[in-house]
């Protein structure tokens, strides 16, 4: 007989392939845009493991997507109460508080995040909304230049401005034609609207432009709709060329007459009588998979598990780590311009691309845009970069009291660079 009192109910065995099978499940529907079943599967998986970290933050994420902010609240509270250290989570807090109106929460771990990451652009726009909201104009202005939030910039300007009498008019006709009309504040600043710590001068306004388009291509349009806190893939943006078209489902369709620039691997199908050939160019750099697709038709481009984003170029330039680039126009011109580590012989295979037109990049994790100010330069790790614009010097940075404390000293071929200037830098780190 046993010595097991039959009425003690014993807790059911942790079961790992039943909680691997409704993670995964769950984050391709989230990856994707399918929160009510990723919420179904994801909640599923909590029920197995309650305290796994990535179960939780995506289930935040989730929750945050469809509006439930009192159930994203509770996670993000958990999730930056265990990791006090770890600023995305006090940013995505912060924002979550300010959605539901706890202005002064929201504040407090904002500031936080932008202490423990002065140069995360988010953490900035999402106190210069909330400055905004609380009618604290100068601070506001002070966060929203700092994220290259140039639009919301020049609205708070004028909501500063005090208003114009028009209870009384005169009209002084003769006068007038003698007064010079006021300069707008596009052509005051030499061409248009800046960002805080982006020359404004017209010879360095090519680098300054381009920096901030980067820097809204990654960050403004989820941010300024406050809709999203990861790259916007579910939605459908369309290049100034009208030749890439980004749908919400993940597919990347480009419409081109004679030729376009694509990633091995990543054609799901394509319309048309199209040759591809190698881009001899890029053999022997990580952009070595990138051929050219000569003829007339359609091509759609998928990659699986990876988020894409598109930036126009109007005569500007940017720097694409190569195995980042997805696709190219054909309208732009490239050259590969790597960052050399001369002392160990390793280099990052950086190509430099300029010109008018439409491309796709692609990252494996959600990037980081860091803005770069001569007040505060950046060191990144190599392996981490992604892209980066604007009036930027990039050198290796050989210090060793930085080995066992920034990610990707271990990784094979990984260094420091350093980033000092102004403009933007995209991370995966």
């Amino acid at each position: 007989m046993s010595d097991r009192d039959p009425a003690v109910n014993l807790a059911a065995p942790f079961d790992q392939g039943v909680f691997l099978l409704h993670y995964n499940h769950g984050r391709e529907a989230f990856q994707e845009g399918r929160y009510a079943e990723a919420r179904r599967e994801l909640e599923s998986a909590q029920k197995l493991r309650p305290d796994d970290p990535d179960v939780l933050n995506l289930l935040g994420l989730v929750y945050f997507k469809t509006n439930a902010f009192a159930e994203a609240e509770v996670i993000y509270r958990r999730l930056a109460n265990e990791n006090p250290n770890v600023f995305i989570l006090h940013s995505n807090l912060g924002l979550i508080l300010f959605k539901q109106g706890k202005l002064d929460e929201g504040e407090h771990y904002l500031l936080r995040a932008v202490e423990l990451r002065p140069n995360y652009a988010k953490s900035h726009l999402y106190l210069g909304l909330l400055y905004r909201q609380r009618k604290k104009l100068g601070l506001a202005i002070d966060h929203l230049r700092f994220a290259g939030a140039d639009k919301l910039v020049h609205e708070v300007e004028a909501e500063m401005r005090p208003p114009a009498v028009t209870d009384k008019v005169v009209t002084m006709p003769q006068a007038a034609a003698n007064v010079a009309p006021r300069p707008s504040a596009a052509s005051a600043e030499g061409g248009g609207p800046t960002a805080h710590g982006l020359t404004t001068q017209p010879g360095a306004s090519i680098g300054a432009h381009a920096a901030r388009k980067l820097q809204e291509a990654v960050d403004e349009p989820q941010l300024l709709e406050e809709k999203r806190i990861d790259i916007a893939i579910g939605r459908k943006v369309e290049g100034a060329s009208k030749t890439f078209t980004l749908h919400e489902n993940g597919f990347l369709e480009i419409n081109f007459a004679h030729s376009a620039y694509v990633k091995k691997g990543t054609v799901s199908s394509y319309s048309g009588n199209l040759k591809f050939t190698a881009e001899s160019g890029l053999l022997g750099t990580s952009a070595q998979t990138l051929v050219k697709a000569v003829g007339q038709g359609k091509i759609f481009v998928y990659e699986k598990g990876r988020k894409t984003f598109l930036l126009d170029l109007t005569d500007e330039f940017i720097y694409v780590e190569g195995s980042n680039l997805l696709a190219l126009e054909e309208t732009l011109t490239y050259r590969v311009e790597p960052i050399y580590d001369n002392a160990y012989q390793r280099k990052i295979d950086t190509v430099k691309i300029f010109g008018k037109g439409s491309l796709a990049i692609s990252t494996a994790i959600e990037p980081l845009t860091l803005r770069v100010t001569r007040e505060l330069p950046l060191s990144i790790s190599s392996t981490a970069l992604v892209a980066w614009t604007g009036n930027l010097i990039a050198t290796v940075v050989d210090d060793k009291s930085l080995e066992n404390v920034m990610i990707g000293n271990g990784e094979e071929g990984g260094f420091k660079v350093r980033f000092e200037g102004d403009g933007v830098v995209v991370s995966e780190q």
